[in-house]
C-alpha cells in the first residue's frame, strides 16, 4: 500500500484566467486578515473556490492549500494532508516533527497535536493562510473539534479560509461574537448584473437584452454554474422555459443540453471517468481503451466545460462538482446494474493497482461491491494500523457491518483492539459478541487458517476482561490455555500497537486509565499475568509492566517499582518505541531524586536525550531537565530549558509553576494552575489533578492564607486516595509541613473523614522526627552534599565527585548548615546519625 498522500489534493487549482475578476469581494478580503477565519458557504456553482483563487492570486498570499474529499474523514489523514501543505508552503519541516503524533489511536492525542501545530507555526511568524476547500465533506466530530481548537489558538500571522455548501457544524456563533469570523453567504456570492455582463464579454458571447438578463439571472439565482450552462446550452429567447429550481435547472441541462449533444464516445468518456476524483489522462486512456485523454480533457477545459485544471507537474484535472455529480447520476441510468458493477470494480481496480488504495475502497464501498472492498480492507489492514488509519478502516467496517456484510474474523478483532485502544467499550463489546456468535455456529477458532488471529483474539478477550474489571481468573485461564498452546506465527508478529504517543506518564493514556490506578491486588495480578508467558515482549505487556512500575512508585513501593521498571525499560528499547522507554526514564529520575541522587538523575537525562529525536520526547526530557535543575536551586538552566520548551502540555506547566514559586510568584503560579486544573478535570486526568491541586495549595501557603491551603490540600488528598496516590504528596519537600498540619489537625479534632481511609492517611505521615523534618527541607542537591559530608570526606572530594568548584560546595553547606539549625560541620554529621 503506497502513501496516503495524493499531490494533487494539496495543489492549488490553476486555469482561471478566463472568468470574471469579482474585484468587488477584495477590500472585504482584507478586512478579513485581521480575524481568524474565512467562511465560503453556498451551494455548488456559486464560483467559491475560483473567488478564493482570485483573491489569493490578487493579494498575494502564501497559501497551504487542501482539495477535501469524502475519503478524508479519518483525522490522520485530514491532518496529513494539512501538514504536507503547510509544510511545502511554508519551507519548514512541520510535517516531519508531527506526523508521528497523529499514528496513535488515542483521542487525547488530538489535543496535544493540535498545540503542538500551533507552537510550530507560532515559531516560524511568517504569514500564511491554510485554505480547506469542500469542508462540508467532512463528518468526523474528532475533526471539527480540532479544527475548533486550531482556529481559535492560531497566531495572528495564520488565516483559515474555509469553503463550504452547507452550514457547518463549528462554533460559528462563538467566532461571531468574539469577532473572529467573516462569512460570505449565497446572497453576497449571487453574480451581480454587471457580472454577468463582464462573464458574456470575457466569453465572446453576445450580451442578452436587460430583460432577458434579469430573468436569466433570476431563474439561476446568480450562480456562475447556471449561467455558464445557460451560455452553452439555451438561445437567449428560451429563458422563459428555465425551471425555478435552479438546482433542478442545472441538474436537467447538464445532461441534456450539455452532455447529449456530443458524440457518444465522448459521452462515455465523460460518465466512466466521473468516478474519478482527479482525473489523470494516463489512467483516463487505461479506463476508456482511448490513447487521447490529455487531448480531450484539455479540448473540453478550452470550451467552457465544467473541468479544473489542477497545477501539479503532470497535467492533471478534476471535474467541477456539479458535472461529476450529474455525470455519476447518468451513469446508473444508462447501464444496468450489472454493467455498473463491471464499470465500478474496472475502476476500483485500476486505482488499486497505481496505488490508490483508499479511494480504491471507497469507489468499491460506495457502488456495494462489498467482497472486492473487504478483500482490499483486509490486505492492507497491517499497513491502515501502521500508518494510523485506524479511524478509516473502524469506518470502513461499520459500513460493512450496517449493510449485513459476513466481515472477516480479523477485521472484527483489530476492531476490538482498535475501539478497546479508543476506550470505546460499548464498541468493543458489541464486536466481541459477534465474534463469540460466529465461533458458535462456524467454529472459525478451531480452523487451521484462523488460528493466527484466534490466537491474538484471545490474548485481547483477555486483556478485554482486565481492563474493563471483569473476572480475573478467566482473564488466567485464557493466558494459561495460550501459554500451553504457544505463539502462532503471523503477519502482525512485526507491527506493535503504540499505546502511547506522547504522554509523559502512561498513567496518563487512556488505556493506563487516565491515572485512575487500579487496586494493588488487581495491579499486581494484572502484571502476573503477562510474566514468562509468550508475550513476554509484546508491546501491550511492555505497556503492563511500565504501568505498573509508575503505580507502584507512587504507592512509594519504589524497590517493586525498580524492578518493573527495568524491564518495561528492556522491552521498551527492544521495541524501539519512545512511547514506552521514555516515560520510564522519566520516572527512573524521579527514584533518583527521591533517592538524592540529583547528579546521577541529570547525567541520565542528558544520555536519554541522545536516544530519541522526536522533537517532543526531547521536550519531555528538557522539561524533566528543568525539574531538576529547580530542585538544585539553578534557577538559570531552569529558566532556560522552560522557556526552549513551552508548551501548554501539563507536564510544563505544572514543573513551570514550581519555577515560579521558586522565583517567589505564587499568585502567577496559581492563574496558570486553576487552568491547568479545570483541564484536568475536564479530560478526567487524575494524576495531573492531583498534583496541580497538591501545587495550588502550596500556592495559599505561599500568599499567607494557610486555612486556604489546608482546605484545598484536602481537596488533592480527596481527589489521590481513591487510587492510593502517596509520591505525589511526599515528593513536594515544601508541602511537608502543611501536609503535617493537615494530618495533626484531623487527629486532634477527632475527625474521621468519610471520603478519605485512616490508612491511606496513615501512609501520608511524611516525616516523624524534628531531625527527619529538618533533612526532608534540603533540596536533592543538597541532600547529595550531605550525604559525602556524613561519609568524612572534604569539600575538594566532594567538589570532584559532584563536578563541582570549592566555592560552591562551600555555599551549599552553609544553606545546609542553616536549615538544619547546626552552626559546624560535626553538629551536622551528628544530626545525619542521630
Amino acid at each position: 500500500m503506497s502513501t496516503i498522500l495524493l499531490p494533487t489534493k494539496t495543489e492549488i487549482p490553476s486555469g482561471f484566467t478566463d472568468n470574471v475578476e469579482r474585484t468587488r469581494f477584495y477590500d472585504a478580503f482584507r478586512n478579513t486578515l485581521l480575524k481568524k477565519v474565512t467562511i465560503l458557504r453556498a451551494p455548488a456553482g456559486y464560483g467559491k473556490t475560483t473567488l478564493l483563487l482570485q483573491w489569493l492570486k490578487n493579494s498575494g498570499q502564501q497559501a497551504a492549500w487542501f482539495s477535501i474529499d469524502s475519503t478524508d474523514n479519518d483525522p490522520t489523514r485530514f491532518w496529513t494532508y494539512v501538514l504536507h501543505a503547510v509544510a511545502r508552503t511554508c519551507q519548514t519541516d512541520v510535517d516531519q516533527v508531527l506526523i508521528p503524533l497523529l499514528k496513535s489511536p488515542d483521542e487525547t492525542t488530538s489535543d496535544f497535536f493540535i498545540e503542538s501545530f500551533i507552537h510550530e507555526i507560532s515559531l516560524s511568524g511568517i504569514p500564511f493562510s491554510i485554505v480547506l476547500d469542500d469542508y462540508h465533506l467532512i463528518e468526523n466530530g474528532i475533526i471539527h473539534r480540532m479544527m475548533t481548537k486550531f482556529v481559535e489558538l492560531s497566531p495572528s500571522h495564520v488565516h483559515v479560509y474555509l469553503t463550504s455548501r452547507t452550514d457547518l457544524p463549528l462554533p460559528i456563533a462563538r467566532w461571531r461574537v468574539n469577532q473572529w469570523v467573516t462569512e460570505f453567504n449565497e446572497p453576497q456570492l449571487r453574480f451581480t448584473l454587471q457580472e454577468a455582463r463582464e462573464f458574456y464579454v470575457i466569453k465572446n458571447l453576445s450580451i442578452p437584452s436587460q430583460k432577458t438578463l434579469e430573468l436569466l439571472m433570476e431563474q439561476t439565482e446568480g450562480s456562475i454554474a447556471g449561467l455558464q450552462l445557460a451560455s452553452l446550452a439555451i438561445p437567449h429567447d428560451h429563458i422563459e422555459q428555465l425551471n425555478q429550481d435552479s438546482r433542478s435547472f442545472i441538474d436537467e441541462f447538464l445532461i441534456q443540453e450539455i452532455l447529449s449533444p456530443l458524440p457518444l464516445l465522448t459521452q462515455v468518456f465523460l460518465i466512466r471517468t466521473s468516478l474519478l476524483n482527479v482525473l489523470e489522462p494516463e489512467l483516463c486512456n487505461q479506463l476508456t481503451e482511448r490513447t487521447d485523454s490529455y487531448k480531450l480533457l484539455e479540448t473540453l477545459e478550452s470550451m467552457g466545460f465544467f473541468i479544473v485544471r489542477l497545477q501539479s507537474s503532470n497535467p492533471v484535472f478534476r471535474y467541477h462538482h456539479l458535472f461529476a455529480e450529474a455525470l455519476q447520476a447518468e451513469f446508473r441510468k444508462r447501464f444496468t446494474s450489472k454493467q455498473v458493477i463491471t464499470i465500478v470494480e474496472e475502476t476500483a481496480s485500476l486505482l488499486h493497482e497505481k496505488g490508490d488504495v483508499i479511494s480504491a475502497i471507497e469507489l468499491a464501498l460506495k457502488y456495494e461491491c462489498y467482497e472486492l472492498a473487504s478483500d482490499w480492507i483486509v490486505q492492507h489492514l497491517v499497513h491502515l494500523f501502521s500508518s494510523g488509519q485506524t479511524t478509516t478502516f473502524m469506518r470502513w467496517m461499520h459500513h460493512l457491518r450496517s449493510n449485513n456484510f459476513n466481515v472477516p474474523h480479523e477485521m472484527l478483532v483489530m476492531g476490538v483492539i482498535t475501539s478497546m485502544s479508543t476506550g470505546e467499550i460499548a464498541v468493543t463489546q458489541s464486536l466481541m459478541v459477534e465474534l463469540e456468535i460466529r465461533e458458535k455456529t462456524e467454529q472459525w477458532m478451531e480452523r487451521e487458517e484462523h488460528a493466527a488471529i484466534a490466537s491474538i483474539y484471545e490474548f485481547v478477550r483477555a486483556f478485554v476482561i482486565i481492563s474493563t474489571g471483569g473476572d480475573l481468573q478467566v482473564a488466567k485461564e485464557i493466558i494459561q490455555r495460550q501459554m500451553i498452546n504457544g505463539a502462532v506465527p503471523s503477519r502482525w508478529d512485526d507491527v506493535h500497537m503504540k499505546y502511547n504517543i506522547f504522554e509523559y506518564k502512561l498513567l496518563r493514556t487512556a488505556l493506563g486509565s487516565k491515572g485512575k490506578m487500579p487496586s494493588m491486588e488487581e495491579g499486581g495480578e494484572l502484571a502476573e499475568l503477562f510474566r514468562n508467558t509468550s508475550y513476554q515482549t509484546s508491546s501491550v505487556t511492555a505497556f503492563i509492566y511500565g504501568n505498573s512500575a509508575e503505580s507502584l512508585y507512587e504507592r512509594n513501593l519504589i524497590e517493586y517499582a525498580k524492578q518493573e521498571l527495568e524491564v518495561a525499560l528492556q522491552q521498551g528499547h527492544q521495541l524501539n518505541d519512545p512511547g514506552l522507554f521514555i516515560p520510564m526514564y522519566l520516572l527512573k529520575t524521579k527514584i533518583y531524586l527521591s533517592e538524592g541522587k540529583l547528579t546521577s538523575a541529570q547525567a541520565m537525562l542528558t544520555q536519554v536525550k541522545n536516544m530519541v529525536t522526536e522533537k517532543h520526547w526531547i521536550t519531555c526530557i528538557r522539561i524533566m531537565q528543568a525539574y531538576c535543575s529547580i530542585l538544585s536551586g539553578d534557577s538559570r538552566n531552569a529558566e532556560l530549558e522552560l522557556n526552549a520548551t513551552k508548551t501548554k502540555q501539563p507536564f510544563w506547566e505544572l514543573v513551570y509553576t514550581r519555577f515560579l514559586l521558586m522565583k517567589q510568584q505564587p499568585e502567577e503560579a496559581l492563574t496558570i494552575l486553576i487552568q491547568t486544573k479545570t483541564k484536568a478535570l475536564q479530560d478526567s486526568q487524575t494524576a495531573t489533578l492531583v498534583e496541580a491541586t497538591m501545587l495550588e495549595a502550596l500556592c495559599h501557603n505561599r500568599l499567607g492564607d494557610p486555612e486556604t491551603a489546608l482546605k484545598v490540600l484536602h481537596e488533592a488528598i480527596q481527589f489521590g486516595a481513591p487510587y492510593y496516590y502517596i509520591r505525589t504528596f511526599l515528593d513536594e519537600a515544601e508541602l511537608q509541613p502543611l501536609l503535617n498540619r493537615y494530618l495533626t489537625r484531623l487527629q486532634q479534632n477527632g475527625q474521621s473523614e468519610q471520603s478519605i481511609s485512616s490508612h491511606y492517611l496513615q501512609h501520608l505521615q511524611p516525616v516523624t522526627s524534628t531531625s527527619d523534618l529538618k533533612y526532608q527541607a534540603l533540596t536533592p542537591r543538597e541532600q547529595e552534599v550531605f550525604s559525602l559530608l556524613a561519609d568524612g570526606i572534604t569539600n575538594r572530594e566532594i567538589a570532584e565527585q559532584l563536578k563541582l568548584t570549592e566555592g560552591t560546595v562551600r555555599v551549599y553547606l552553609s544553606s545546609i548548615y542553616q536549615k538544619l539549625e547546626v552552626t559546624s560541620r560535626s553538629k551536622a554529621i551528628l544530626l545525619k546519625y542521630k
